[in-house]
């Protein structure tokens, strides 16, 4: 069964090859409670389904873009004493995020857009582009949640 050609996870080799993509959507979470009633995912869910929802329409009026897999790790420190909280520091944000930034610069992909779904973000992704510079890389667009 063929994937929608705007979402990473759901495209072949075979669908993508010859695709010269402008844009990379990168949905970034956090795995947290929400109180008793929404999932531990809720900041991943909805990063990943704006990201996609958000291609889709850009992919239909002929952008070319591409969601990638949702990061679902965000800082959560402050709530380490619930459990099953899971952390990731800023340095590793930062660390993953110029990884990810290269691999997409070597795939001649320009820009990439970081869909922040964690409200509590202190700094990092929306910084983390910034965080080792020198290296050409795309363009990093920061992106807020709305809370």
């Amino acid at each position: 069964m063929p994937g929608r050609p705007h979402v990473l996870e759901e495209t072949t080799l075979g669908e993508l090859r010859g695709v010269r993509f402008e844009v990379a959507v990168l949905p970034w979470g956090a795995t947290e409670p929400h109180n008793f009633h929404l999932p531990f995912g809720t900041d991943s869910l909805e990063a990943r389904s704006v990201a996609v929802e958000s291609a889709g329409l850009a992919w239909e009026r002929g952008a070319r873009v591409i969601v990638l897999p949702t990061v679902p790790f965000g800082v959560n420190v402050q709530q380490l004493g619930i459990p099953l909280t899971l952390n990731m520091n800023p340095s590793t944000q930062a660390a993953l995020l110029a990884d990810i930034a290269d691999s997409l610069s070597a795939h001649d992909v320009p820009k990439l857009v970081v869909l922040n779904g964690h409200g509590g973000e202190p700094r990092s992704p929306r910084t983390a582009a910034w965080v080792t510079p020198g290296r050409p890389r795309p363009s990093a667009v920061p992106s807020f949640s709305g809370r």
